[in-house]
């Protein structure tokens, strides 16, 4: 019993001695202030153009100027693009999204790869088709939100 009473009391006093130290002596707490940006964006379909310049083939492309994106932004920021769903919902690119059809009497399974490019001042959104064949204008409005943290 005796040593029951001596462990309670040591176990006391030391809680009650790390309970009186003040930690913010020692270890600083600093706030930390996010500013954001979000804006939404639409491509229609006629206004993608040919990219040449990707050894994997050709693709599709748009690009937006943003004044927002700042080279401060770009340099300790986050940049964040989505691709908006039909039924609401946000899909972080790059975004893949498969796809069936006939070609010449046998069907073909392709892929289509929605992704986003960054640079100060400008942002590029890049569609780009497995087969590499851009003769397969994109059909729909392709709408994309960006979210920029700094």
């Amino acid at each position: 019993m005796a040593i029951i009473k001596k462990w309670t009391l040591a176990v006391f006093l030391i809680t009650a001695f790390l309970s009186s130290c003040t930690f913010d002596k020692y270890y600083p707490v600093e706030e930390v202030y996010v500013d954001s940006y979000t804006k939404d964006f639409t491509v229609k379909p006629a206004n993608w153009h040919v990219g040449t310049d990707d050894e994997s083939g050709d693709y599709f492309y748009f690009e937006f100027s943003e004044p927002k994106l700042t080279q401060t932004v770009y340099d300790y920021g986050i940049m964040i693009a989505y691709l908006k769903m039909n039924d609401g919902n946000l899909s972080p690119l790059p975004f893949n999204d498969y796809w069936e059809y006939n070609d010449s009497g046998y069907k073909y399974l392709g892929t289509e790869q929605t992704t986003v490019e960054f640079r100060p001042g400008y942002i590029t959104f890049i569609l780009k088709y497995s087969d590499h064949k851009v003769h397969r204008d994109p059909y729909y409005d392709y709408n994309f939100r960006v979210r920029f943290m700094w």
